[in-house]
């Protein structure tokens, strides 16, 4: 059988871009892009190599993710390792980094994220920054094995900690950051528009936050973030949820001392409110009318 022979029969089981994405990484060079699957049609392939591909064929039409079966999926240009175990890393999640880039930061700012899972954000921060220091939490080990290969593919300059959100982050260890960065899990299981069905090859506890409307885990993040954020320097916080959650989220967190700078997609930026000592609130003076 041939590459071209392959392929139209592939798309009849799957989608055209995910055939055409199983055939590169199983019947061509190494950073071959589509176009080599159209002048190599006729190129024979081996059984063995035919087994592989069917393999994996099968798995995708049966509904494995395709990031999955590749082992990889693209962020902001570029490719991170993803396996089972890990949450594959969505396009929307890279309005966060738009947000941060439109921040006014000194060049060596401190990033820290909240769930950084395959380490995509924390990774693409560190490079967009290059003279930034990023430290990146998770709660999840497999997740911190799959951040940290991620890590040394992309040059390394990252720091990883297993965490619950805050409880492991010490200011005299770990010192002090510009901006904190999290994309907790928000999906509500119970709204009408999730399909559980798509979504059961990847960790639910990535994925779900029951109750709240699935801002539960957010709620304890703002509320953790409020007794800890002076300590830890915070300036900005950058978030993600859905856009039905928005306004209830920007409500958790104006209650803990933030304030709404911007919001687009999935994204929302905010900046820590100024407390002011009691001295330095401006003092209102009264006007005396003139008696005439």
């Amino acid at each position: 059988m041939d590459v071209g022979t392959w392929l139209r029969e592939a798309k009849g089981w799957v989608d055209s871009l995910d055939a055409d994405l199983i055939a590169l990484n199983n019947f061509a060079p190494e950073g071959a892009d589509r176009s080599w699957l159209v002048s190599n049609n006729v190129v024979k392939i081996t059984t063995s190599t035919k087994r592989q591909a069917d393999e994996m064929l099968k798995k995708r039409a049966s509904g494995v993710p395709l990031a999955y079966l590749l082992r990889y999926r693209e962020f902001y240009g570029r490719k991170f390792q993803v396996r089972p175990g890990v949450l594959i890393p969505r396009p929307e999640t890279e309005t966060l980094i738009d947000l941060i880039k439109e921040l006014d930061l000194p060049p060596r700012t401190r990033f820290l994220e909240i769930g950084t899972g395959c380490g995509c954000i924390a990774v693409t921060l560190a490079l967009e920054f290059p003279q930034s220091e990023v430290l990146a939490t998770d709660i999840s080990s497999d997740a911190l094995m799959v951040a940290e290969h991620n890590n040394i593919l992309h040059e390394g300059r990252l720091s990883l900690v297993k965490s619950d959100l805050f409880e492991a982050i010490n200011p005299r260890i770990h010192g002090k950051f510009e901006v904190i960065v999290a994309n907790m899990p928000y999906v509500d299981p119970t709204w009408q528009w999730v399909n559980p069905d798509s979504l059961r090859h990847e960790p639910l506890e990535a994925l779900y936050s029951i109750g709240e409307n699935g801002l539960s885990i957010y709620r304890r993040f703002f509320e953790d973030l409020r007794s800890r954020s002076t300590e830890l320097g915070v300036k900005f916080c950058v978030v993600e949820a859905d856009p039905c959650q928005h306004k209830e989220l920007i409500g958790f967190a104006t209650k803990n001392g933030w304030k709404l700078l911007a919001q687009r997609d999935y994204g929302i930026c905010f900046r820590k409110k100024r407390v002011y000592k009691k001295t330095e609130r401006p003092v209102r003076k009264s006007i005396k009318k003139n008696k005439d």
